[in-house]
């Protein structure tokens, strides 16, 4: 099979149709985010940092099982390719059964909410800001028992990635994020004649979003159409073996996830945090660009991983490697002009964030000097940030076409290693050996660990490693009526 030739610009052609929507979804999500800070800056610089520092940690106990859920993905795309497509249906309500109860378990986690910020609090430069503790905890503390709608709704956009219709996902997350900016303005600056709840009210609109966003999807999942082709009304059709296959082929993919987010979090909670407030809101600042940059390419890595997820499972690796390929330059492409743009419009762009209001403890004069600090600070670690663009597309590719092969394990490892070993432990050096660069130590630090994982990861999947990989047990028949094995020519059917 993989001597069959393809028409030029077939590769190119599949990989746009499934990335523009995967992209503008996950820019969408990141849209969502900045325009939250956005609007939550407007009340103070506290409420901002307080809103993405408690985001980021709040993400921590449900990271791990975001990743492990996105071989949901790697399972209904291979099985779409073997044309086992009831089997597909079964795995996703596998993970919608994982998700609900992972949910449940890690509600507690927001009982540490109040302890957790005090300690992160008492690490930075001038001590614990009770300000700021109070704000994390509120935000912190919604994000966390919100974990079965983001959890659900992960699943279910895995699953529409993986039988090659991102446009359910695209059409679902943007009708959310536009109520969410409603639910925003109303919430945060108290409008139509609700109480202005600031940063509460931009955690209450994001929860009520992600209520419709879930509804949608549920919508689209139960829909005709959709149960006809791969059964998704019949969840008593779903195996206990089902979910423990994706516990063990997804738990490398959580902990990498995880541990990344985690990482960053003490990066910029204790790094970065030690050198004080203007340091942590230029980072914030900057973080808010990135998310920009690198989320579209993560929805390419979600939609490489339902490429080469299919392609393997239709027995055609050669194929699963051309499109991993195209999708790589698609994303260089994109991420590299971010790059240029976070070079040549640095200042303006941080100074877009800082708002700095004099108060009983700081002078006009005084906020002033603030924000100035803050945008000389971020300008120089928007330079840190150009740098590593290139190297950040590589490995976000790489990894979702790894992971649509059932090649998880390698990635974690690799991640967990160069995460402690470069950006912490490399950071917490550069405190040490050059504390006079500030902040901007750390995040050489961490510049270097995107290059270094870029470089690795992209040599792992040019190996060929991942093509002895065999996650469908060949041989096997599917069940059911509509479960039947297709040849692998049956690739270009219901193009989504």
């Amino acid at each position: 099979m993989e001597g069959i030739e393809e028409s030029p610009g077939a590769g190119l052609a599949q990989v746009l149709r499934l990335s523009w929507p995967a992209s503008l979804t996950t820019l969408n999500s990141t849209l969502m985010k900045f325009v939250d800070g956005l609007m939550v800056s407007r009340v103070g610089h506290l409420p901002f940092t307080a809103h993405f520092l408690a985001g980021i940690t709040s993400f921590i106990p449900e990271s791990f099982l975001m990743g492990m859920l996105s071989v949901v993905n790697t399972y209904v795309s291979q099985n779409l390719g073997a044309g086992r497509h009831e089997r597909a249906g079964q795995y996703a309500w596998a993970g919608l059964r994982i998700a609900v109860l992972a949910a449940v378990v890690i509600a507690p986690v927001a009982l540490l909410a109040r302890p957790m910020f005090t300690y992160l609090g008492s690490l930075s430069a001038g001590g614990v800001s009770l300000e700021l503790v109070g704000l994390q905890v509120t935000y912190f503390r919604y994000m966390v028992l919100a974990a079965a709608l983001t959890l659900s709704i992960q699943v279910l956009h895995q699953f529409f990635y993986g039988i090659h219709r991102p446009r359910i996902v695209l059409a679902a997350s943007v009708i959310a994020n536009l109520f969410n900016v409603a639910c925003n303005a109303v919430l945060i600056y108290g409008l139509l004649g609700f109480p202005a709840l600031g940063l509460q009210g931009a955690a209450i609109g994001t929860v009520i979003s992600w209520c419709l966003h879930l509804a949608i999807l549920l919508s689209a999942f139960l829909s005709g159409p959709v149960s006809r082709r791969f059964a998704t009304r019949r969840p008593g059709g779903v195996r206990w073996r089902q979910c423990g296959e994706l516990i063990r082929v997804g738990w490398p993919a959580g902990v990498q996830l995880c541990n990344d987010i985690a990482s960053w979090a003490v990066f910029s909670a204790v790094l970065v945090g030690s050198f004080g407030v203007a340091h942590l809101t230029a980072t914030t600042a900057a973080m808010r660009y990135l998310h920009l940059s690198f989320m579209p390419a993560v929805g390419m890595g979600m939609a490489t991983t339902a490429m080469v997820g299919r392609h393997v499972g239709a027995g055609r690796p050669d194929l699963a490697r051309k499109r991993a390929h195209v999708a790589l330059l698609v994303a260089m492409t994109y991420m590299g002009l971010c790059g240029v743009a976070f070079w040549a419009f640095r200042r303006p762009m941080v100074a877009f964030f800082v708002r700095v209001a004099p108060s009983a403890s700081l002078s006009a004069a005084a906020a002033g000097e603030l924000a100035g600090q803050i945008v000389d600070i971020g300008a120089t670690l928007m330079l840190c940030a150009a740098v590593f663009q290139l190297f950040d597309a590589v490995s976000i590719i790489y990894i979702g076409a790894l992971r649509g092969a059932g090649d998880t394990l390698w990635p974690m490892i690799v991640t967990v290693s160069l995460s402690w070993g470069v950006i912490l432990g490399g950071g917490m050096l550069a405190i040490r050996l050059v504390p006079q660069l500030g902040s901007v130590g750390p995040w050489i630090a961490a510049s270097a660990y995107v290059i270094v994982l870029g470089l690795l990861i992209g040599w792992r999947f040019e190996s060929g490693a991942w093509r002895r990989i065999n996650l469908l047990r060949r041989g096997e028949r599917g069940e059911g009526p509509n479960d039947k094995s297709q040849a692998p020519n049956k690739l270009q059917e219901d193009k989504a």
